[in-house]
Parts: structure tokens; sequence; C-alpha cells
């Protein structure tokens, strides 16, 4: 399919769309719909869309993780569903780590799920990427997804690492283990609202087993975190309360193993 812009790109936007289709190969075509050409209208030189494979068959992710969502898209899919999409949303984070990217934008509209589990990323556009020595950067994020050491900065300045990527992963695959919910949403401790955001910033992570560090309790009625195995957990609170966060080949090594 193409992808038409309804405006101008700036040439530093132009020269990335063509570093992308550059650098497209096997391995990212397998989790992405990553550009493979770019079009250029009137021989003008300019970008003005590019060509990726259509993903068809798949859902955002959040119509999976969504309990009601669930019940309505994949009736079907039971734990081991679950299990068996977080560890593929594993590879496709692996993948492009290995490749020298960084997704930047995590967030449940740009992950799409197939009815097999297969996992792929749409909006490649917006990724960060290197060519050589050469970084174009992501400029967008959504603060849920966001580690807490971005937050408040200006991402059109900030050359992210695999690291951050991997805070939004987690936040994924804690979605879909804990029924949709959000790790850094639950009960305050304290008689205060803490918002998500706020929450994040604060390293409040609802479920933690630092029961010291605590200043939020998990919400009613959600499953026990108990219920997911110590390596599981383990990753969580790494990826939670640490800067030095699991990375995409130790989620999927633990969740093989699940």
């Amino acid at each position: 399919v193409a992808k038409l812009y309804n405006k101008p790109q700036t040439k530093e936007r132009c020269d990335k769309l063509r570093a992308m289709a550059k650098l497209c190969n096997s391995d990212l075509l397998k989790i992405a719909a990553w550009p493979t050409a770019t079009l250029s209208a009137r021989n003008s030189g300019a970008v003005d869309g590019i060509l990726m494979p259509r993903i068809k068959g798949c859902l955002e992710i959040h119509h999976l993780y969504s309990v009601a969502q669930r019940k309505k898209d994949f009736p079907e899919a039971d734990w081991g569903f679950l299990l068996h999409t977080a560890r593929n949303c594993a590879i496709a984070f692996e993948a492009v780590h290995q490749a020298g990217h960084v997704v930047g934008d995590v967030n449940q509209k740009n992950v799409m799920v197939s009815k097999k589990g297969i996992v792929v990323f749409v909006d490649c556009d917006s990724f960060q990427v290197a060519e050589g020595s050469r970084l174009y950067r992501c400029g967008v994020g959504v603060p849920e997804y966001t580690p807490p050491e971005l937050h408040g900065k200006s991402f059109a300045n900030v050359d992210r690492a695999a690291n951050h990527d991997l805070f939004g992963l987690a936040v994924m695959i804690f979605h879909l283990l804990m029924m949709g919910r959000h790790p850094f949403s639950g009960v305050p401790l304290v008689n205060m609202d803490i918002p998500i955001e706020k929450a994040i910033q604060d390293g409040a992570y609802a479920y933690t087993r630092n029961l010291n560090l605590a200043k939020l309790k998990p919400p009613p009625h959600v499953p026990p975190i108990a219920m997911l195995s110590a390596p599981i957990l383990d990753l969580f609170e790494r990826a939670f309360g640490s800067a030095r966060r699991p990375t995409a080949t130790e989620w999927r090594t633990s969740l093989n193993g699940t």
C-alpha cells in the first residue's frame, strides 16, 4: 500500500524516509509495515509518500488485552494465547533493536496482533532510525508508555535508546497478562490522587514487592500478581524499578518457559 502525506515533508524527514527504505530487510518486514520505497510527485526530489506492506487480518493490540474487546474480537483467546502474544511482542521489539533502531512511540495503536498471535508494528515512519552515524529521531510519544526519565522532555531533542523502549514493552506485556490493567494505576496509600503519569515519574509501581517503596496498591477486582511466575515477577520489578530494564530477549526467554 501507499501512504501519502498531506503536507510537504521537511528535508530531515525526507532523508529519514529514504534511509528507512534503504535499510529495509526481510527481518524487519516480518514484524513491521516497514517502508520499502519512497514516492515523489512530478520528479520533485521531495518525498511525498512511502510504499509499505499491507497488514491484513490484524487488530490493534488493545482489542486483545481489553477484557470486553477480547470477548468480542478474540473469543477463543485463553491464557496460553496471551502468553504467546506477549512473547511475540518481545520478539518484534527484539528485531527492531537488533537492527539498531528504536520504536520510540510505543503505544497500543501501533502494535497489531493477528488471530494467531502474530505481532507487527505499523506507523513505522515515526521510529527512531540509525543509518551509519546519523540518527533520525522519533519526535512523539504516549505518556502511559514513556519511561520516567523522558517525562517532561521534548522528544524532538532526545536521542532514544532501546532501554527507553523496554519500559513501554513491559507495560504492554503487563496489559496482556493482567487483564488490561496499567502497572502504575492503583489505589493511593496516601490521601491524594496519583495519576498514571505522575505515578510513572515517581516510580510508584502498584504491584511492587518492596512494600517500603509502595505508594499505590493494586485496584480492586484485579488478578493476583502472584499468579505470575517468579521469573516474570522479577522482570516486572526490574522494568519498573530499575534503570537497567530487562531486554526484549530476556522477556522472550522467560515467556518461552512460562
